[in-house]
């Protein structure tokens, strides 16, 4: 389902989860308006559930079912996400949105490095632009914005492989923007990890759960034709996931958060601040 990179004693465990913080287009999108209604406990999505998302009418994406399906208890999000967007988009979406106001933790945001995670899940439209090194490249140096205001739990998500959704040219051959991708990511991602090692990384594997569903959709509720056909129960048109794809997203996002333990001393408490543990886990 994804990679451990690097775990300190900042990362809570997820059931110790407060708040969300993420970046992202068209898959992440609930349509939050970051001048608007601020996130609360009966708001989570800071909209009215499950907001306006790129799956079918009125029906959430994988943050609306993370946060009221999988959570142990409650989550406030701060999604930024824009469809459409590329690694620009994440960079407005920090510096115009995010810095100016959650960064700085106001009263209605009081997050803090350990109840917080990162989440960036960006590459399907820079991938379709042809856009690889140089755009991750800039990707992880946004982090350090993050990691600047007391960001410390990161979570990256890889793209899922689009040249099995209905937009693609299933007659071309050769160059795989979105296996490029994901390969470049996690090598950046790593020279991320060690120039801070006191942040806690994860790389959440979207390809694998697409791959795994498309490889055997019967298994998961589906049909065979609906790998391949837009406006069925897995692609909502031809690039978008279904609320029932969402749904998968989320329980293995989820259960891949959850099975990663923070580090406990030999008492059974959070270590210090100076001691840390990297990883090179999967699953």
């Amino acid at each position: 389902m994804g990679e451990t990179i690097q775990v300190t004693n900042t990362w809570p465990g997820y059931a110790n989860l407060k708040h969300l913080v993420v970046f992202g287009d068209s898959y992440s999108d609930v349509g939050y308006n970051s001048k608007a209604n601020h996130p609360s406990r009966d708001r989570p999505l800071g909209v009215d559930y499950p907001g306006i998302t790129w799956a079918e009418a009125d029906q959430p994406n994988w943050v609306g079912y993370l946060v009221t399906e999988y959570v142990f208890s409650p989550v406030l999000v701060y999604d930024y996400a824009v469809g459409g967007d590329t690694v620009a988009g994440v960079r407005r979406q920090m510096e115009r949105h995010f810095l100016p106001t959650v960064a700085k933790k106001p009263h209605w945001a009081p997050w803090a490095a350990e109840d917080t995670l990162f989440v960036t899940w960006i590459g399907i439209n820079d991938c379709a632009y042809n856009g690889c090194d140089d755009n991750i490249a800039e990707l992880v140096k946004l982090q350090e914005q993050l990691y600047e205001v007391g960001a410390r739990n990161f979570c990256f998500i890889d793209v899922p492989p689009m040249e099995r959704s209905p937009a693609a040219n299933r007659a071309s051959t050769g160059n795989n923007p979105c296996k490029n991708w994901n390969s470049s990511l996690r090598t950046q991602v790593q020279a991320f990890a060690a120039a801070h090692p006191d942040a806690t990384i994860f790389i959440f594997s979207s390809h694998r759960t697409f791959s795994r569903i498309l490889n055997d959709p019967i298994s998961h509720g589906f049909s065979a034709i609906d790998t391949v056909t837009p406006y069925g129960e897995i692609w909502v048109d031809r690039l978008h996931p279904t609320t029932r794809m969402h749904d998968w997203i989320a329980k293995d996002f989820s259960f891949f958060l959850d099975s990663r333990k923070p580090i406990k001393n030999a008492e059974g408490d959070t270590n210090s601040a100076a001691e840390s543990s990297t990883q090179a886990s999967k699953s």
